[in-house]
């Protein structure tokens, strides 16, 4: 049996069902409405942030223009002020108030013609800048803020020194002048909207020159240079960085790399002959101007730097070392431009036979001598064995140093006694082979030598000579006597090494003056050291020095070998100058490489060569800023009368204060 039930459906479940569909109804449009509120406040966010982004585009495009248009100002100012000057002439080279004041003391300039017209194009209406296509802007120099407002260029000043060492200043003229421009001004700049941004910025262009020292007044040593570079072709590598004093300079181009930590500074002027620049980032060389290009970490430059210069004729042997050995005074410095080989000539065979070896072996007057160290000696009318070449010879009775035959180390030390006394000593140890010779020179007057002595021991041998190494004037045979700012004199010697320095360390002592040359390379083997430092950390002269000076010459290359600490300091001018055109003498590193090398003093060379050193830096002897140098060094060869060394001219900007002056 089966039941069958039959339903019904009741009212109230259907007018339930109904109000439910009323309520989805009402979420529906209640969401519609907040999605139109929110599409709503999307539209409106966009579109705030893009009017907000266009004026900040238009007020950073103002901005920029602003900015650019001071840097083109002051540019186009120190431009008009080096380009006014005449770093030639004899008397102040731009515009002065009065009379010539003394050395030191700073006194008016007047506003050269050309500085004032420079930045007039730009009061009179918008200057475009960008290129083609690119994003519109300009700028325009208005009125300097203030009532009244403040003057476009400050009173300008200047002062005249004498140059660091010079002892012929300032009767010789050759002075270092200093003119400085105070500026203020004020750009607005314009984007392709009506926002209009300025700038005020304020800060001082000085102006630095030297007319450069006369060859009439005597020849300069080629010390005179921090460094020279005669060939450094474009793009050839880069030059070691560090930080650079003195004058620098090459007859091709300076080579940068896109280093920082340290870059390149050069506090002191930096000139080429070559208008190109090579700018060398990894294995790219970009060929520019005197301005690095956008990017590259650009070297600082504290005194400009001079492109498209004349170039430096670099020296050859101007003196005959060799000869100087002989007699003290090697050959004349020449005068004439090109000097030519004529100072090469070798001395003659009766005068080099009066050199011997403390074991009395006679250099040969013809024919090859055996290695050895010669020194020119003999028996003076008192019996007495003397130092200098024989007058019955043909000898002048005196003589400059040493004569080394062969291949040798050289050991210079800053003794105390060194021959027995309590004086001040210089010690020369010269190893050839297994023989050692030892000179000690001694230039204080004592009862037993009153015009110094020279003892010279090898082995069990040993002669004490009288007298010690003399500088003579090659043309008038009148002792040469250099005073250092102590006004002290420096005792000269010459070390001439006929073959190869294998290894060069050591110290030389106060008031003393060393040139060593040799016929071949010379290597550096450990640091060169004053026994008082001429300079300070700042380079700055130390005032009343007695350091001595050295001076490192060969027509071959230096070769440099890290100290113990992974580094080398090296004292002196240093001079690979082959005396050719196209020569290739210059620094090597053929050890491992060097961490940090220091010159006190220069160098010049004929080529750059590629070296593994990380950071150079040279801090310049200021004496050689004069005519002071090491002895019977390389001179410049300029034409009698000419400047043997060029001109100097810079121009620098030292921003003080900058000021966005409206936004």
């Amino acid at each position: 049996m089966s039941r069958h039930t039959s339903e019904k459906t009741h009212p109230s479940k259907t007018r339930r069902a109904a109000r439910e569909r009323g309520v989805a109804l009402l979420i529906t449009l209640g969401l519609l409405a907040l999605l139109g509120a929110a599409s709503l406040a999307v539209i409106l966010l966009t579109s705030s942030d893009a009017m907000i982004n266009g004026y900040y585009r238009n007020y950073r495009g103002s901005f920029y223009a602003a900015d650019s248009g001071v840097n083109v100002v002051v540019e186009a100012m120190k431009n008009a002020i080096a380009t006014s000057a005449n770093p030639a002439a004899a008397g102040a080279p731009l515009p002065v108030v009065g009379a010539l004041p003394p050395a030191g003391v700073v006194a008016n300039a007047s506003i050269p013609a050309a500085l004032t017209a420079s930045y007039a194009p730009f009061q009179t209406s918008y200057y475009a800048i960008g290129d083609a296509g690119s994003w519109n802007s300009q700028f325009k120099m208005i009125a300097n803020p203030g009532n009244p407002p403040a003057p476009v260029i400050g009173q300008p000043t200047y002062e005249w020194v004498c140059r660091p060492g010079d002892g012929n200043c300032p009767a010789d003229g050759d002075y270092e002048w200093q003119f400085s421009y105070p500026y203020t001004i004020t750009i607005q700049g314009q984007s392709s909207g009506s926002e209009a941004e300025t700038v005020t910025e304020s800060g001082i262009i000085t102006y630095s020159s030297s007319p450069g020292t006369v060859a009439s007044g005597g020849l300069p040593s080629f010390s005179k240079w921090a460094g020279f570079i005669d060939n450094f072709a474009l793009c050839q590598g880069a030059l070691v960085p560090g930080t650079m004093h003195g004058p620098f300079f090459t007859n091709q181009s300076w080579n940068f790399g896109n280093f920082s930590n340290p870059g390149y500074t050069f506090a002191d002027s930096i000139g080429q002959a070559s208008t190109k620049v090579g700018y060398i980032n990894g294995n790219n060389c970009t060929v520019g101007g005197a301005t690095a290009p956008r990017g590259f970490r650009a070297p600082t430059f504290d005194k400009g730097f001079d492109v498209g210069a004349n170039p430096i004729t670099a020296p050859t042997d101007s003196y005959n070392q060799e000869q100087a050995v002989l007699d003290g005074k090697g050959a004349a410095p020449c005068t004439a431009n090109p000097c030519g080989n004529g100072n090469r000539t070798p001395p003659s065979g009766t005068l080099m036979s009066t050199m011997k070896t403390v074991n009395g072996v006679q250099y040969p007057a013809s024919g090859s001598a055996p290695a050895g160290v010669y020194i020119p000696m003999y028996t003076n009318s008192q019996g007495q064995l003397a130092f200098g070449s024989d007058p019955a010879l043909g000898g002048d009775g005196a003589g400059g140093g040493f004569f080394v035959n062969g291949n040798a180390a050289i050991t210079l030390s800053a003794t105390i006694g060194g021959d027995g006394t309590s004086n001040p000593t210089q010690t020369y140890t010269i190893k050839q082979g297994s023989t050692t010779t030892t000179i000690v020179v001694d230039t204080t007057p004592t009862l037993a030598c009153p015009a110094g002595c020279t003892t010279v021991t090898s082995g069990t041998s040993s002669q004490t000579l009288q007298g010690v190494p003399t500088q003579l004037d090659p043309n008038t045979g009148v002792p040469i006597t250099q005073t250092d700012p102590s006004g002290n004199p420096v005792a000269p010697t010459m070390v001439y090494v006929n073959g190869q320095i294998t290894g060069l360390s050591g110290t030389v002592q106060n008031n003393t003056g060393v040139t060593i040359t040799a016929t071949s390379n010379v290597s550096i083997t450990g640091d060169i050291t004053y026994a008082s430092q001429p300079v300070d950390s700042s380079d700055n002269l130390v005032s009343n020095t007695n350091a001595g000076v050295l001076g490192i010459y060969t027509p071959g290359n230096i070769n440099l070998y890290p100290d113990s600490q992974g580094n080398l300091t090296i004292d002196a001018s240093l001079a690979m100058l082959s005396g050719q055109s196209n020569g290739t003498a210059g620094l090597e590193t053929p050890g491992r490489g060097i961490g940090t090398l220091t010159i006190v003093g220069g160098r010049s060379e004929d080529q750059a060569h590629g070296v593994n050193i990380s950071v150079g830096n040279t801090f310049y002897d200021q004496r050689f800023a004069g005519n002071f140098g090491p002895p019977w060094f390389p001179t410049a060869q300029p034409t009698a009368g000419a400047p043997a060394i060029p001109q100097i001219q810079n121009a620098t900007v030292t921003r003080i204060a900058w000021q966005e002056t409206s936004r």
